[in-house]
């Protein structure tokens, strides 16, 4: 049990899960503006009451932007971001019953950029999507799974509840599409590729191992290098994959531009610059609109050597927050 904690762990989670059981047929019954409202609300509340999670995502803004945003405007960014986050999670448990056709109240109108996705699968090599936790990407996922074009696999890491993970992941492949875990060999994406399937991979979070310093914000971050070592060992396109909020708690889905990636013949320093290229092009996704990204996680928490010593989020840690 962690200290201050109410419950052991393993009861914690089985009474997660029991909630998630309790109000899942409530959920399902509303409207969808009426899940919107809900969103809006519980993110309201998260805003107020997350301060661990607020007090990181200052320290984020005040990197990413310095003095180029008021105080107000950051605060009013955390907000919209908590607000975004909720609204896509309650659309998300929404999606669970009929959403095949609830997706099209959660997706506004046609992707952009079906004929590029084609253009870079008549290839043969897969295609890897450079996408973030921006917007409600798990929707996006799901929308992709009915869209008449290749299979879509997606990164990521399995949920701590493992309950909770049996439920996430049956909503993640609900359309046809599956998931890569981050712990599994390398190899299974290379047979998504080989399949001319589509890989999608966030590179927006911090990577505490494995990763290399590239700038984004005007800060070394570490981050993920698989998709540029993949995309240059097997030729396959990387092209932006985003779900943009429209204001009216829908999305509009972009899919493109594809990356334009030069080789020196010099892997190494290639890879490098195909992932600082790849953290550019998310950084002018940020700035251009930044209430839909997740500011709340520790993004420049791993330091490089000589700043080994620096902890950007020290401040939230001294309050007990």
């Amino acid at each position: 049990m962690k200290t201050g904690s109410r419950f052991p762990k393993h009861i914690r989670r089985r009474l997660e899960y029991l909630a998630y059981l309790v109000f899942t047929p409530f959920v399902r019954s509303l409207s969808h503006q009426s899940i919107i409202r809900l969103g809006r609300l519980i993110g309201t509340v998260g805003n107020v009451v997350a301060r661990k999670r607020k007090q990181i995502a200052r320290v984020n803004l005040d990197v990413a932007f310095g003095s180029k945003k008021t105080p107000r405007q950051k605060e009013l960014i955390i907000k919209n971001s908590f607000i975004q986050l909720a609204t896509s999670a309650m659309q998300c448990w929404w999606l669970g019953r009929d959403p095949e056709n609830r997706i099209r109240q959660v997706i506004d109108g046609e992707p952009e950029g079906l004929d590029e996705l084609q253009r870079c699968l008549d290839r043969k090599k897969g295609v890897f999507f450079l996408t973030a936790h921006y917007g409600n990407w798990e929707a996006m996922g799901v929308n992709h799974g009915y869209l008449k074009t290749q299979p879509l696999y997606s990164i990521a890491r399995k949920l701590d509840n493992p309950y909770l993970e049996k439920v996430a992941l049956k909503f993640r492949t609900l359309s046809g599409s599956g998931i890569l875990y981050k712990d599994q060999s390398p190899i299974k994406m290379l047979r998504a590729l080989k399949k001319n399937y589509c890989v999608a991979v966030m590179m927006d979070q911090n990577m505490a191992v494995g990763g290399v310093f590239v700038d984004f914000f005007g800060r070394r971050a570490a981050t993920a290098r698989s998709i540029a070592v993949l995309s240059y060992s097997t030729g396959a396109p990387i092209m932006a994959l985003f779900s943009y909020p429209t204001g009216k708690g829908t999305y509009r889905i972009k899919y493109g531009p594809e990356l334009k990636l030069e080789r020196t013949g010099n892997k190494e320093e290639d890879v490098k610059n195909w992932t600082q290229a790849c953290e550019h092009y998310l950084q002018g996704a940020i700035e251009e609109y930044p209430e839909p990204w997740m500011w709340g996680h520790r993004r420049w928490k791993t330091r490089p050597d000589d700043e080994k010593n620096l902890d950007l989020y020290r401040p939230a840690r001294r309050r007990g927050q």
